[in-house]
């Protein structure tokens, strides 16, 4: 019975953390647009409402903590309803991180601030007022208008569903798919069957007159010259002859009317399926509001970080677009909106200095298109992008040549912001600035179908509008044949199919060309971009070869197959969790006649391709293997964790303990880079940041990363204006993304602004 009673409450918490994602989120919209537009009535009450149903929601899952929080928060909002309390910035800071301590209780996390500290302060705001009006009405049991159980009989309009089950549902309706395929291979099969008819038709048109001479010698006038014991089996032969064609006649009519009815049937079950699957994935459409609703806050906390003053608007958030888009798209805007505030919009000053309003604005906005797509908006009225830094941070970095980089006009350069290892940033931090440059947005876009556009003016501010279907369709895709085996390529990324002959091929340095209208494009084969070796002789030079072009941005390549099938629908299949990391292949596919094909990532063959033709950067000098970084820390712990990193990632390492202990090793010896706290006592991080640049000019150029837990805009703009080439904050650690920045900057040529 436990168990029973364990199962249960699991259940009512998981059902409450849903609910309450859905009160936080409101009450968030809520007070942003507080903040914004000042107190109204309509507004205040809204988030009263909230927060009591929350605070309800909370007593009946016996969660003590967020009900204490949201009690004493209503207070405040009871109050505010009341005219006895206007709250200021400072205020709405607290507003925030309370919500933030409830979001942190419901996943079962710890709080930056214990709750306790949160109630505490909730409690010293009104105090002023304290005793005025009797007893505070949000401490009372009277309950809120449309706070009301359901009544009995009372049908809601809408059920929750558990993302788990609709999945399944969509999966349901995939197989039902992946069946109308297996019945139309079958159609097809019989189809061919009732072709070879026609051979046997006219093979039997050809023995007819042998037959019918045979009836005339056996039945005939020239009966008698055949040995009697030769009539019977010849009069047999000739009598099962006749039957055989009667019977072949009407099984070929039978096998046609047969075929004509599974066409239809085929037909009926292709729109009854379509129906149930479209109806499936309208469920699982919700309203762009749904992923947006907490970037208001995010945009509030991230402005306020990093020093800015910014608005966020948001357009078109009733428009439903399909969950696991929305779920796939969030990491990518977010990156979009960071980019925005970080790279985009300037400094107050700045933006004062040219005559704009000190206040930035980043806008999402959501519009339908054309062909069940919707087109979603990040723009910013910031700096703009500037083609000239792009092209001279994308030489420094290796991404592309100096003779490329001369070719390229500036909306072609402005497409390199989408190639990882690209960032303006003269500083690293952990906000940005670490070289992904936006290769996640446009990966994660072409994965779902779509495409990005991006626009841009010096000065006015940059639009990225990211074009995706509405709903998780299945995909269409290019069956072609290399080797033995069959691929598919996803029809998204393939823009051109055609046949070529072999001296129809430009020679290249690496690989061949081929001019396709004005453009000159490498040609590979598709198994040697696989690793696959090739057993077929090569093609004589009048034999025409499939080429299949595929491309995504503003990269392409064309893959040289065997043969190019046909295109259909295609259900993909994961790999599974042992074959997930595998490059260039995204899972399979079971055709209709029960092959299994590969479903390769175009994306992936375009970058191998690419990369592979680039000669690789030096990355050292022989006897450089083991470049030497000194690691500057005061505390013994954080010391031996970061030279435990670091000679872990290759690197040999040497301590100090402070500035002053620093500045003499990096006279006495030559070091790659250093890596220092900031806190230390006797010399801190920046003041030693600065004797680096401004000193002996053999130290000018030492990449120098400060980390420590002072995370203010004052004092990220200590550490770059004393010349820091990363500025990283320990409460947001990441090893991983520490190493790749050591990495990157060991490579980088340092950029003075």
């Amino acid at each position: 019975m436990a168990g029973s009673e364990d199962t249960f409450r699991a259940r009512l918490l998981e059902t409450f953390r849903e609910e309450a994602d859905e009160y936080l989120d409101s009450i968030t919209e809520g007070l942003i647009e507080l903040e914004k537009t000042g107190p109204t009535s309509e507004l205040i009450e809204s988030v009263y409402r909230k927060t009591h149903s929350l605070k309800g929601a909370a007593r009946a899952v016996n969660l003590r903590e967020i009900e204490s929080i949201c009690q004493n928060l209503e207070t405040v909002f009871a109050r505010m309803k009341r005219g006895e309390y206007i709250p200021g910035a400072d205020d709405f800071d607290l507003f925030f991180r309370t919500l933030a301590v409830v979001k942190a209780l419901l996943l079962g996390e710890r709080p930056l601030v214990p709750p306790g500290e949160i109630v505490k302060a909730l409690r010293a705001l009104p105090l002023e007022k304290e005793g005025v009006g009797g007893a505070d009405p949000a401490v009372q049991e009277s309950r809120v208008p449309g706070d009301e159980p359901i009544a009995e009989g009372k049908i809601s309009g809408t059920v929750r569903i558990a993302a788990q089950k609709l999945d399944r549902l969509i999966a349901g309706a995939d197989d039902l798919l992946t069946t109308r395929l297996f019945i139309t291979q079958r159609i097809r099969e019989l189809e061919e069957m009732v072709s070879r008819f026609s051979l046997w038709q006219w093979n039997h048109t050809q023995a007819f007159n042998d037959l019918h001479l045979i009836r005339r010698k056996v039945f005939g006038e020239e009966k008698e010259a055949i040995p009697p014991d030769l009539i019977q089996p010849l009069q047999r032969v000739v009598e099962f002859l006749e039957y055989n064609r009667e019977f072949v006649t009407y099984l070929q009519y039978d096998l046609a009317t047969h075929l004509r009815a599974m066409e239809i049937d085929r037909s009926a079950l292709e729109a009854s399926t379509t129906e149930i699957s479209d109806q499936i994935r309208d469920a699982a459409l919700l309203p762009a509001s749904n992923m947006l609703a907490p970037f208001s806050a995010f945009v509030r906390e991230f402005s306020r970080t990093s020093g800015k003053l910014v608005d966020l608007e948001i357009e078109g958030g009733e428009i439903e677009v399909d969950r696991r888009i929305l779920d796939a798209l969030r990491e990518p805007i977010m990156h979009l909106v960071r980019n925005s505030i970080d790279h985009g919009i300037e400094d107050p000053n700045i933006r004062a200095a040219q005559k704009k309003p000190i206040k930035g604005t980043v806008w999402i906005r959501v519009s339908p298109r054309s062909g069940s797509r919707v087109a979603i908006e990040v723009a910013d009225d910031g700096a703009g992008i500037d083609s000239a830094a792009i092209r001279r941070t994308a030489v420094e970095n290796g991404v592309i040549t100096e003779s490329e980089s001369a070719a390229l006009i500036d909306s072609e350069a402005i497409w390199l912001i989408f190639r990882s290892g690209m960032t303006t940033s003269r500083i690293v931090t952990d906000l940005s600035g670490r070289g992904l440059g936006l290769a996640i947005v446009e990966d994660t876009v072409s994965r779902l179908g779509g495409e990005v556009t991006v626009s841009s003016a010096v000065g006015k501010g940059t639009t990225i509008t990211l074009t995706v279907p509405v709903r998780m369709a299945t995909l269409r895709g290019l069956l072609v044949r290399s080797e033995k085996q069959i691929y598919v390529l996803p029809m998204q990324q393939v823009k051109q199919v055609l046949r070529v002959r072999s001296k129809d091929l430009i020679p290249g340095v690496g690989h061949p060309r081929v001019k396709i209208g004005l453009e000159t494009i490498e040609v590979f084969r598709l198994t040697d971009l696989l690793g696959i070796p090739s057993s077929d002789p090569p093609h004589g030079k009048t034999l025409q070869t499939p080429i299949v072009v595929i491309a995504y941005g503003a990269g392409q390549i064309a893959c040289m197959v065997d043969e190019v099938i046909r295109v259909q629908e295609i259900v993909v299949r994961p790999l599974g969790s042992q074959l997930r990391s595998v490059r260039r292949v995204e899972g399979a596919v079971i055709l209709g006649d029960g092959t299994v094909a590969l479903v390769l990532d175009p994306l992936e063959l375009i970058q191998d391709a690419t990369q592979a033709e680039r000669p690789a950067r030096r990355t050292a000098l022989p006897g450089e293997e083991r470049r030497r970084i000194l690691v500057v820390e005061d505390s013994v712990t954080s010391r031996l964790l970061l030279q435990t990193i670091l000679e872990g990632a290759g690197y040999h390492v040497e301590t100090a303990t402070d500035g002053i202990d620093a500045l003499a090793k990096l006279k006495q010896h030559e070091y790659d880079m250093l890596v220092s706290d900031v806190d230390m006592p006797r010399m801190d991080g920046v003041t030693l940041t600065k004797k680096i640049r401004t000193g002996d000019l053999h130290l000018a150029d030492l990449p120098v990363v400060l980390i420590t837990s002072l995370d203010s805009p004052e004092d990220r703009e200590q550490g770059r204006a004393a010349g820091a080439d990363a500025y990283l904050v320990k409460s947001n650690f990441e090893r991983d993304d520490f190493v790749e920045t050591i990495h990157r900057l060991m490579h980088r040529r340092r950029r003075w602004r």
